[in-house]
């Protein structure tokens, strides 16, 4: 076994707590991508990880923790015997991946796109005017006084078609639980953008759009624009996807 085999998991462990830097971060995001054992491992880790939390067992484990870490980084010549070390290992592992599936059972039969919809939205809201709203829209007076159902009539009336009243349409279908309405009118959005240089509400329709397919059930349609937002630090919505996120929607598609 050589030293790089060796250190293995002490390398992940460090790498998943952000311990690893520089040259050291990049090797192993490297390996990370060629090595489907090390990944698999990394995997394993990372949805321990969650376990501990999500069960409130990081105490019970600390000292498992460190104790491991310590035959981890021992030197190999002052290594238990090997039959004993195997034992000690295979305990280890085996609680590792008890827990772990334990969490990942109850994470999988529990979750439903309507907790993941619900755990991520936030009603959209229209920002204070100075005039008092003496220069709103139909639309948007509609909205900020929660008449849902008279936005939607204003947007399929042709009554207001801009970016923002298709928007709008799309924010208050959300609000009716009318999936299929908030997915069309937020697509009116970005499709009317495309075209333009002031790109209106965009990054808003894209993050909405996303919950608008996860609570549809159109899972593969939301990884991809919320993959998309993850990729863009820019977007205003960047830190709204967080990687529980995208592995919940993940999970999902196995259902």
């Amino acid at each position: 076994m050589d030293n790089s085999t060796h250190n293995g998991p002490e390398r992940l462990v460090q790498y998943l707590d952000g311990e690893l830097q520089g040259s050291d971060k990049e090797k192993m995001e490297q390996q990370l991508a060629v090595d489907a054992l090390l990944k698999q491992q990394y995997d394993s880790l990372l949805l321990t990880r969650e376990s501990v939390h999500y069960f409130g067992l990081k105490e019970k484990v600390a000292g498992l923790h460190s104790q491991m870490m310590k035959e981890l980084v021992a030197p190999v010549v002052k290594l238990k015997p090997a039959r004993k070390m195997l034992r000690y290992v295979t305990s280890v592992a085996a609680a590792i991946l008890l827990v772990a599936g334990l969490f990942f059972a109850y994470t999988f039969f529990t979750l439903s796109s309507d907790k993941v919809y619900s755990a991520n939205y936030k009603r959209f809201e229209l920002t204070t005017t100075r005039d008092g709203g003496v220069g709103e829209t139909a639309s948007e007076k509609a909205y900020r006084a929660g008449n849902y159902k008279e936005v939607v009539r204003i947007h399929d009336a042709d009554e207001d078609h801009t970016p923002k009243g298709e928007f709008l349409c799309g924010a208050a279908a959300l609000e009716l639980n009318d999936n299929a309405k908030a997915i069309k009118c937020f697509n009116e959005v970005l499709d009317a953008n495309k075209n333009t240089v002031d790109k209106i509400l965009n990054d808003e329709a894209e993050y909405y759009l996303s919950l608008s397919y996860v609570r549809n059930k159109e899972y593969d349609q939301a990884l991809y624009l919320m993959n998309k937002i993850k990729d863009n630090k820019e977007h205003i919505y960047h830190e709204k996807i967080s990687g529980k996120l995208v592995r919940q929607v993940k999970m999902l598609t196995w259902r």
